[in-house]
Order: C-alpha cells, then sequence, then structure tokens
C-alpha cells in the first residue's frame, strides 16, 4: 500500500477518534445532560469536574487520552508489516525534482498525522456538531505513544502548576513549550535533527495555546476560574 495511502487512512481514524468527546458521552451517559450548557461551555475535562464531579472528570480524562494513544498506535500497526529501514531511500519526483525519503521518516509523518487528527477531532467533532474541547488530554495520550519522555516532562510541569496555583488553564498554556524546548535540547545532544517532530514541537504547543485563548483572556482579567470556587460561577 503507497505511504500517502496510510495517511489518508491515518488522518480519517484519527479524526473519527478524536470526535469522540467523552466529556460530552459521559455528561449525556450518566446525566442525561450536556456539559456545553453548563460553566464555561467547553466540553473539557476542567468543565466537567467543576460540574460533575471527580467521577466524571476521571471517565472523561481516561477516554480522552486513550482515544489519542490508540489513534497513534494504529498509525503504527499500519507501518508494522513493512522494516524500517533508517538508511534505505527512496525518492519520487515532484514539479520535475526528486524527492528522497525513508521509511522511518514516512511512518514519523504518519504518527504526527495521527496526533493531528485526533486533536481536530477533539476540538471539532463530528458526531456532536464541531463544539468540542481544547484538545489537551488528547495531545497528552497521543504524545504518550509517540515521545514519553517529552510528554513526562511536561505533565511534570503541568502538575506542579496546577497545584501551587490551583488553575487547570495556567498548566495547559505553559507546558507544552517545554515540548519545543526539550526537542532543541535533544537535537543539541544527538546532533541530530527530526524535522517532523521539530515541526510538531511548534504545531502542538501552538494550537492547545489558541485553542485556551478565551482562558487568557480571563486569566489577565483575574477571573479564571479555580478549584475551590462556587462551582455554577460562569467562568
Amino acid at each position: 500500500m503507497p505511504f500517502y495511502i496510510k495517511w489518508i487512512i491515518i488522518a480519517v481514524e484519527a479524526y473519527l477518534l478524536g470526535s469522540l468527546s467523552f466529556s460530552i458521552i459521559v455528561s449525556k451517559g450518566l446525566y442525561k445532560k450536556d456539559i456545553r450548557t453548563f460553566g464555561s461551555g467547553n466540553a473539557g475535562m476542567t468543565n466537567i469536574l467543576r460540574t460533575f464531579g471527580k467521577k466524571a472528570a476521571a471517565l472523561t480524562i481516561t477516554g480522552d487520552v486513550l482515544k489519542g494513544s490508540v489513534a497513534v498506535l494504529i498509525a503504527r500497526l499500519l507501518f508494522a508489516s513493512e522494516p524500517v529501514i533508517l538508511m534505505e531511500r527512496y525518492a519520487f519526483t515532484m514539479f520535475g525534482r526528486e524527492i528522497f525519503y525513508s521509511n522511518q521518516l514516512v511512518m514519523e509523518i504518519g504518527l504526527y498525522i495521527a496526533v493531528l487528527g485526533a486533536f481536530l477531532g477533539h476540538i471539532f467533532p463530528l458526531y456532536f456538531g464541531f463544539k468540542g474541547g481544547k484538545g489537551v488530554s488528547v495531545i497528552a495520550g497521543a504524545m504518550i505513544a509517540v515521545t514519553p519522555i517529552t510528554l513526562l516532562i511536561a505533565l511534570g510541569l503541568f502538575f506542579i502548576i496546577v497545584f501551587s496555583t490551583k488553575i487547570v488553564s495556567l498548566g495547559s498554556i505553559i507546558a507544552p513549550p517545554t515540548y519545543i524546548i526539550w526537542t532543541l535540547c535533544q537535537v543539541y545532544i544527538t546532533q541530530t535533527v527530526s524535522v517532523p517532530n521539530l515541526i510538531a514541537a511548534v504545531v502542538f504547543p501552538s494550537a492547545i495555546i489558541w485553542s485556551h485563548r478565551t482562558n487568557i483572556k480571563r486569566l489577565l482579567n483575574g477571573t479564571e476560574y479555580k478549584f475551590g470556587q462556587n462551582k455554577d460561577k460562569k467562568q
């Protein structure tokens, strides 16, 4: 199967998995209510924690993390039948020029397509009117399956910020840029560059920060939600 067909399959399966918005599924399934009609109106873990409590939040984050991981694992399976030979190169012609690539590069791009597809599905879910969450949990789940060390570093910073400030969105905004910092450190240490990883290190943190633009406004205004506030209070 040509690699570009695999990329298309990966993009579709990842988007469809990402569209499974578990905050909406949990709120409708357990409470017969749509989480998007409460609090900030966001279909995310923070809003469901504040509205329906820890059980609902735990189910939501588990589902969102798993769908990101599964999307990437399916992408890996599509390439599992082919040996990944780093030094073996192939070429195709585009605009009159030969473009060289390797199995490793093709697979890496496929994995990041899965991350992006799941992220877009989470933000714009096909099954729920294209109104979803902000993508932090699904990105975390996907990156566990792609670059686990990077994800663990970002998670460590995330929890430090959240526990010290009691503001989840602040951790979600500050932690992602560690991806690009760690990626640049890897480039310096190993003296090798993975172009797909370098692009992803810029794109995904930027996308997460963009999805939190309303939270940034509330943080600047001092009105962002903190744990312990009245859960009926609007963000």
